[in-house]
């Protein structure tokens, strides 16, 4: 297992083509005012960051 882990290429990120715009499949289905993209943004973040009203983030990226 290792061996086939080691042997896999690491490569820099790669953001070519990006855009947020095309991703409109964000739902809230908490129904807390967060979209599932806020959730994980927030749950993930190594730093919180700030939550405004309609669940507006906001801080470090």
């Amino acid at each position: 297992m290792r061996d086939a882990l080691a042997a896999l290429p690491v490569r820099d990120e790669d953001r070519t083509g990006y855009e947020r715009t095309k991703f409109k499949h964000w739902v809230d289905a908490d129904k807390d005012g967060c979209t599932t993209r806020a959730e994980v943004l927030k749950a993930e973040a190594v730093t919180a960051p700030e939550q405004g009203t309609s669940c507006r983030l906001s801080g470090d990226r």
